[in-house]
Order: C-alpha cells, then sequence, then structure tokens
C-alpha cells in the first residue's frame, strides 16, 4: 500500500486528494478544495494574472504543508485549461517549481476527459453506456460510452470564460441569459449519440446544485454521491438563481462555498443546455473525479 496525493490545478478551483491505494482500490484520507480563480481575466489577455498566480501559490503552499504531515509517498499534479490557454504558463509552472519544488503536468482536454472517467467509473456501478460532463472554469468536458470504448469531447467553456463573456453580476437580465445560450449552444455543436446513456456530473456546479437540492446546511460529498437531479429542477432552480444577487445566493444556500456564488449561474445555464440539447430527462451526481483518476492511472 502506497499513500498518493493528487493535486488538481483547475481553471476555477485547486483541489487535493490524499488517499491510500493498493491493487487498483483506493481510500480517501482527506479531500479538499479551494476556488482560487486561477482562469480569471485570461478572457482579456491570455495571461494567468499576478493575483491569480499568487492566490494559486498560497493554496498549494497550503496543501504541501498537510501533505508532509501526512507523510505522503508521491505528490502528482496537474493543470488543466488554464495553463492550456494561458501564454504565460510555462513561467507560472517554473515559479511555482522554484518556490515549491511542485512539477505541474499540463494534460490536454482529452487526457482530462479519460482520468474523470476513471474516477467516476471507480465509485459507480455505472461502467457503460455512461455521458459523463465535467464543467470547469475554461472547458468543459464530455465523457462517453461508444461500442465499450471511453469517446472525449473537451469543449472551450466553462464556468469562468462565460461569466468574462457575456454574463455580469447577477441578478442576469434576459438579453445577458440569451447572449450565454447562443455561447453554450456554439460550442455544443458537437454530434454525439446518447440514446439510453445516463448522464453523471462531475466537479463543483453539479456538487453544489446537488448540495442545494438536498439542502444541506454544511456540505457533505458522501450524502450527495449518485443523487439523481431531474431537468425540471434543474431548469427551475437555474431561472430562480439567475434572479438573485450574488448576496443572495450565498444567504440562501449555506453550504455553497460563497467563492462559487460568482459562477454558479453560469454553471447552471451550461447544466440546462447539455440535458436539453442531448435530451435528459435526469442526471447522476458523482462525488469522484480526476482526482482519483490521477491516483488510479498510476496505480
Amino acid at each position: 500500500m502506497v499513500k498518493i496525493a493528487a493535486i488538481d490545478c483547475g481553471s476555477n478551483s485547486t483541489r487535493l486528494l490524499i488517499a491510500d491505494v493498493s491493487s487498483g482500490t483506493l481510500s480517501p484520507l482527506y479531500k479538499t478544495h479551494q476556488v482560487t480563480k486561477t482562469s480569471e481575466g485570461v478572457e482579456a489577455d491570455n495571461n494567468i494574472s499576478q493575483d491569480a498566480k499568487n492566490r494559486l501559490i498560497k493554496t498549494l503552499r497550503g496543501y504541501l504543508k498537510k501533505i508532509n504531515s501526512e507523510n505522503v509517498d508521491q505528490i502528482i499534479i496537474t493543470g488543466t485549461a488554464v495553463f492550456r490557454d494561458a501564454d504565460n504558463s510555462e513561467a507560472v509552472i517554473e515559479e511555482i517549481r522554484k518556490k515549491l519544488d511542485l512539477e505541474i503536468q499540463i494534460i490536454s482536454g482529452e487526457e482530462e476527459g479519460f482520468l474523470t472517467s476513471l474516477g467516476v467509473l471507480s465509485s459507480s456501478n455505472i461502467k457503460d453506456n455512461f455521458f459523463i460532463v465535467d464543467i470547469g472554469g475554461r472547458s468543459t468536458e464530455l465523457i462517453y460510452d461508444i461500442n465499450n470504448r471511453t469517446q472525449v469531447n473537451s469543449l472551450d467553456i466553462g464556468v469562468v470564460s462565460l461569466r468574462e463573456r457575456s454574463l455580469t453580476e447577477n441578478p442576469l437580465d434576459q438579453s445577458e441569459i440569451l447572449k450565454a445560450n447562443e455561447i453554450i449552444n456554439q460550442s455544443l455543436n458537437v454530434q454525439i449519440s446518447s440514446d439510453k446513456a445516463y448522464m453523471i456530473g462531475v466537479a463543483g456546479t453539479f456538487t453544489s446544485i446537488a448540495s442545494i437540492f438536498l439542502g444541506q446546511k454544511k456540505y457533505d460529498e458522501e450524502e450527495i454521491h449518485m443523487i439523481t437531479l431531474s431537468s425540471d429542477w434543474v431548469s427551475d432552480f437555474s431561472s430562480r438563481l439567475n434572479k438573485m444577487s450574488e448576496a443572495q445566493i450565498i444567504s440562501n444556500f449555506p453550504s455553497l462555498d460563497p467563492k462559487r456564488a460568482k459562477t454558479l449561474s453560469a454553471g447552471v445555464l451550461i447544466v440546462t443546455n447539455i440535458m436539453k440539447k442531448f435530451k435528459f430527462d435526469e442526471l447522476k451526481v458523482s462525488k469522484s473525479d480526476i482526482l482519483e483518476g490521477l491516483i488510479l492511472k498510476n496505480y
């Protein structure tokens, strides 16, 4: 048995999982996340900003303290869409290497999708006919099964980039919503057969809305795991959310990380459009994702 730490440096949040793993079986020991908004402002000048870089480094430094206290055998750390897109990503990675002795590996959208599927399927009874959706800060991965082979479409849309392209502050007006829907559907211009498939949502948007659906006072990922949400509920929730201010979102949904309040409306708009496009009446939410996949791929 070995103890592994996996870190996902995403476009909106930076997450850590520490787990024991033996013969392909993973036992989680510690899991946390911080909304670092690493891609904030990238739409404007295609660079990771100084503030965003500082937030990321501060978060990683805190994670290292926890990792060192756990006597971890190996650290696996990846960077996704923001590092794929930003012009200065190599400079940021080099600074992190020098300051923290961490080596961030940039992975493609396709690799991100495959790793996510490994994590999701490891804790689900669904092994085929899956349609996994991973909504991030700058990309959305559609991961699906065709003839027992996993396929990935990585779309150029996420909660941060959609917010910066088309939305201002909550509450949203109808013209903003229409523009956002248009941008989302342009990104969804892909042909995928979803007949008889099971939709599974992973990562912050899905886990947040599942927690809200359950009325949690404090976020509990064990309770939200594989919960079912109907398309009608998601659509109604999106309409409610769009009429609320950021402060109202924070006060009304105590289990929500307050830093997610700014992008939650954008995320739920993406969910509603995906369910409509691919004709899903319901979805399940998974607590497992790329973090588990990173460990299972290597062990």
